[in-house]
């Protein structure tokens, strides 16, 4: 007989719509269950006829004691993957939060920033979680390190949502506190929405991202990320991970095994790099200068002696101070970023290298595939097919 298990996941956001991913690669790899998914947002009550529901087990993100008062009181089984409520004959699986922060803290500590910030929601456990991991990951590394403190408290019942909609409304107040931290900065959001609206801050306050703030949020949501200006920097949390393990885990428990007494924490996967942190910390103001200027127009066919046009300064000494503080020379970041933009169209475009060469900056098909063999060590098509993802 077929188990059947409730899924009670919201499908709002990136990370629950990957949990119920994960759970379902469970599914078709062992089957035996008969699955109920019920659509729902984050945070969003639980569906009147649940106490009726006749099943064998639950999978959920607990967000508040209400929704997990009610899903005790069905008495089975039940995995929770969101890390803040324990079932009472159940399991708790969670992103392991200072693994993310460790994570964040050493892609800026790379980049030679020796300035820090986080900006989260007070009162959100995920958010206190990550801003205390990341601020003493960098105790004895930083220069400085400071977080947000939002004007006004949430009133009521702190939540993710509540927390996030209050955001919305302090760029005054959250530009004025970028733009006295000392620069170059890297700024950790405790989410993408949070890195959404210190972007946001950062435009109206007239703090240049990523010259003088790197911005780095977390859950990698594609539309939120891709939608910022300009796009979030992100660090991937594993949450099709979570849902294949919660799967497994409420196999385990429908089968008579005793569950685990502690949250079971699963590392990240790994950062989705965007503009937002696409840089190096560079406290030469004519460098950073240079390097915003070719980051906005290596695509146009930029040259070396475009940048002099620009810049007071010789050649001679442009090469010395770039070498100094980017490691580089300027022809070789004009190449980084032409080719940083080149895979991005490989990977998300079916567009053919004469017109990826236009937009990259190279005069043709054949000295765009040159460049791209001696940068990337392969042809422009056989990256390309490497990049696919695979469906179905």
């Amino acid at each position: 007989m077929p188990k059947r298990v409730i899924l009670l996941i919201e499908s709002s956001r990136a990370y629950g719509r990957d949990c119920l991913l994960g759970v379902a690669d469970y599914v078709r790899a062992h089957g035996g269950w008969r699955v109920l998914q019920v659509e729902r947002g984050l945070g969003e009550r639980l569906p009147a006829g649940l106490a009726d529901w006749q099943g064998d087990g639950v999978i959920a993100r607990i967000e508040s004691e209400p929704i997990a008062e009610q899903i005790a009181r069905l008495g089975l089984p039940t995995v929770d993957l969101r890390g803040a409520f324990h079932p009472p004959r159940g399991a708790m699986f969670d992103a392991d939060h200072e693994a993310i922060a460790r994570l964040a803290a050493e892609h800026f500590l790379h980049r030679g920033f020796r300035h820090f910030a986080y900006c989260g929601f007070s009162g959100v456990d995920f958010s206190d979680k990550r801003g205390r991991a990341f601020l003493a990951h960098l105790e004895h590394r930083a220069a400085s390190r400071q977080a947000y403190e939002p004007p006004r408290r949430v009133s009521g019942q702190v939540t993710v949502l509540r927390s996030e909609a209050s955001g919305e409304f302090e760029s005054a107040q959250l530009g004025a506190w970028l733009r006295r931290l000392p620069k170059p900065v890297a700024v950790l959001a405790c989410n993408d929405v949070r890195g959404r609206q210190v972007l946001e801050a950062c435009s109206q306050g007239g703090v240049p991202v990523p010259e003088e703030a790197a911005v780095l949020g977390v859950d990698d949501d594609q539309v939120i990320c891709e939608l910022s200006a300009p796009p979030l920097s992100s660090i991937r949390p594993a949450a099709r991970r979570i849902g294949f393990e919660g799967a497994a885990m409420l196999d385990r428990l429908m089968n008579g095994a005793s569950p685990p007494a502690e949250v079971v924490l699963v590392a990240p996967q790994g950062l989705a790099q965007r503009q937002s942190s696409d840089v190096a910390a560079v406290e030469d103001q004519d460098v950073a200068a240079t390097l915003a200027f070719i980051r906005d127009h290596a695509g146009g066919g930029l040259s070396v002696q475009d940048l002099l046009n620009r810049i007071p300064l010789s050649r001679s000494t442009l090469e010395r101070r770039f070498r100094v503080a980017v490691g580089r020379s300027p022809a070789a970041e004009i190449e980084r970023v032409r080719m940083s933009r080149a895979k991005a169209l490989l990977c998300d475009t079916d567009y053919g290298l004469d017109r990826i060469a236009r937009l990259t900056g190279y005069q043709s098909a054949s000295q765009f595939a040159a460049a791209f063999k001696r940068c990337a060590n392969s042809t422009p098509g056989a990256f390309r097919k490497a990049q696919a993802v695979p469906r179905g």
